[in-house]
């Protein structure tokens, strides 16, 4: 599998410093939806930016939907992907999301990156949807979607805001609306486009897998670490090659 660098400006996430701890001061969360971004369905990124003035370390809570699958979670230095140190995390329920803790020691930017329901697929149009609910303070949000390779007649919504950049494998980044969220609301991205003759397989949830629980159930112990390693290298080969 090719890597492919991800925007840096992905992501989504609400961080909150624990009680008794200064609190961190946020300057945007960032979220980045690829639809057919993972080899076993959708995945995102979630980014949380702290203010560069805070002091180091601080302790952060990013919340993401409930039932994602973290594949990787730690801080970004701006350099090569491998040197990224990751981070250890604990995990609490609230509400439809769920919240990850850890704590940024060397840099202001902490990143997740998890795995999400595979992308539904009518005929040759595949679709998918993300749903943030800020269960924090009031916060601003960016979010992007990537389209794959030959994707046309793409259709999202938030609309596109700002323009559209590619990466050297063929991927389209596409800037959606910026918000601010008050406490329990939720930014919803839906993103949908016609797949084209370069698009690479991708695992979807139509009707016609009806045979993929067994077949997952045959390999899954066989290829789960692999599967997260494939998409933590995609991911970080990904990531930053789409804002040059």
């Amino acid at each position: 599998m090719s890597r492919i660098r991800l925007a840096l400006v992905l992501a989504v996430l609400l961080v909150v410093a624990l009680p008794g701890v200064a609190h961190a001061r946020i300057i945007e969360y960032q979220v980045q939806l690829s639809p057919a971004g993972g080899p076993s369905g959708a995945m995102a990124v979630v980014n949380v930016v702290l203010d560069s003035a805070d002091t180091l370390p601080q302790t952060v809570k990013i919340p993401v939907p409930h039932g994602a699958a973290l594949l990787w979670a730690g801080e970004i230095l701006g350099g090569a992907p491998e040197d990224d140190p990751a981070r250890t995390t604990t995990v609490e329920q609230v509400g439809d999301m769920d919240v990850y803790t850890m704590t940024l020691e060397q840099v202001h930017i902490g990143q997740l990156e998890i795995g999400l329901a595979p992308a539904q697929l009518e005929g040759d149009r595949l679709s998918s949807t993300m749903t943030w609910t800020n269960p924090g303070d009031e916060v601003q949000l960016s979010a992007s979607v990537i389209a794959e390779s030959g994707a046309t007649e793409i259709q999202l919504t938030p609309p596109r805001s700002g323009d559209v950049q590619m990466n050297e494998a063929g991927e389209t980044l596409h800037p959606l609306e910026r918000r601010r969220l008050a406490t329990g609301e939720s930014y919803v991205i839906e993103a949908s486009w016609r797949r084209g003759a370069s698009s690479a397989p991708v695992t979807t949830g139509d009707a016609g897998s009806d045979l993929l629980p067994y077949l997952l159930g045959a390999f899954i112990v066989a290829v789960l670490l692999l599967v997260v390693v494939m998409v933590r290298e995609q991911t970080k080969g990904r990531r930053g090659s789409v804002d040059q």
